[in-house]
Parts: structure tokens; sequence; C-alpha cells
């Protein structure tokens, strides 16, 4: 079986690859397993980039690259979250995870090439965001570790704000398959963020906030290798000019 045989078919191997994930953390957390269970979440981001340089070998994009070494190692670190230092650590790799989405969706972005119905959503979604920003912040403040963690917690919330802002201008200048695909990559991965603090300080929905989480994160990462292994333009690829 061939790389390119495979490769056409990258969609199902994804797939496959995201329901076994899906289903070995559903085992592990019912057996309280939870040091597996959170370093699976590391072994996802890892195993999927694997993937994709198997995929594309020399070719792969250093944005993806990196989000996945960062983001997978902030999953990691998660195993001794209950550590003040190594949580601080896996916050900020998770912030600056996203601050490299950020970094290469903003030379993307042209404000000037706005319309005014755009502008004016983009206005709301910003105060809307800016709302539910203050709400989640005064749900976690009681739940942080120390005054930098919540510092890292407040940042981390803003990365997500703005991630998702920047890929919808993103995909509102491209306006095309795979901006799309990004943009839904964006919108899955912060609903996972969202739901993974649901259920780490268990707000509602018991263990399902647990699943959700992370059937969310599959989704999202399966998306972002998805958006990598599609034919893109020279204006649609992150991270050049």
């Amino acid at each position: 079986m061939t790389r390119d045989y495979i490769h056409k078919r990258h969609v199902k191997v994804l797939g496959i690859l995201s329901v076994l994930f899906l289903i070995a953390s559903i085992y592990f957390y019912r057996q309280d397993s939870f040091v597996i269970f959170r370093g699976l979440r590391g072994v996802i981001c890892f195993a999927f980039l694997a993937l994709m340089y198997f995929f594309q070998q020399k070719s792969v994009n250093w944005v993806v690259a990196v989000f996945l070494l960062l983001y997978g190692s902030s999953s990691i670190a998660t195993i001794w979250y209950d550590n003040p230092n190594i949580a601080n650590i896996s916050m900020g790799l998770n912030f600056a995870a996203f601050m490299v989405l950020i970094g290469a969706l903003s030379p993307k972005i042209n404000f000037k090439k706005m319309n005014g119905f755009f502008a004016s959503i983009f206005v709301v979604l910003i105060l809307v965001n800016g709302y539910l920003f203050y709400m989640f912040i005064e749900m976690i403040r009681d739940f942080a570790l120390n005054d930098f963690h919540f510092f890292l917690i407040f940042l981390g919330a803003m990365s997500l704000i703005l991630s998702t802002l920047f890929c919808l201008l993103y995909n509102h200048e491209i306006s095309s398959k795979t901006s799309l695909l990004f943009t839904l990559f964006v919108f899955i991965l912060v609903f996972a963020e969202v739901f993974r603090v649901i259920a780490l300080y268990e707000f509602a929905y018991g263990n399902y906030s647990v699943y959700i989480a992370r059937a969310l994160v599959l989704l999202g990462i399966s998306l972002l290798v998805h958006y990598e292994l599609t034919e893109k333009k020279p204006s649609e690829v992150l991270g050049k000019k």
C-alpha cells in the first residue's frame, strides 16, 4: 500500500484514527486512569503531526507543525496540572500555540477591504465575545492556583477570542474551501477548550462534558490535518505572504 494511495483516502484514515482515540479516551477515563487520559490528548496531537509528515515529508507547513507541538506539549503537561509551576507551563504553552495561529493569520487580513455589513458583524462579535470573556474570567477566578496562573488563564482566553475573530477575517479575505476548513478547525477547537474547562471544574453536564471536549479536539485536529493536506493557492498558505 503506497503513500499516495493512502493520501487519496486520508479523510478515512483521519476518521478511523479519531474514532480509535475517542474510544481509548473514554475507556481510560471510565477506568479512572486520569494520567493516561490527559496524556492521550498530547499523544493525539503528536500522532496527527506524524501522520502529516508521513504524507508530506519535508513540505509540512511550519505553522501547523509548531502549533501541534506546542498544543500537544501543553496537553502532556496537564498530567501534573495540580503542580502550580507545571500548570503555569501548560497554560503558557497553550497560549503560545494560539499565538502562533494569530501571528500566521495576521498577514492575511486586510481591514481596508471590509465592507460596512461585515464590519458591523465584526464589531458585534467583539462586543459579544468581550462580554462572554468577562463572564468566563469571573467564573474561573476562584479556581486559579495563583495570581500568575490566573494571568495566564486571562491571556489564554484572550488568545481564543482573537483566534476566532482573525480566522473569520481570514475566511472573508480568502473565501475558499480551505479557508473555511481552517475557520471550522479554530471554532471547533475553541469549543473544545470551553468544554475542557467545564469538565475540569465540573461546571455542568457531568462526564458528558469530558467526552464532548475530547471528541471536539479530535474533530478539530482532524480538520487541521485535512486542511494541511488539501491543495491550496499560495495566498491561502499560512506563514507565507
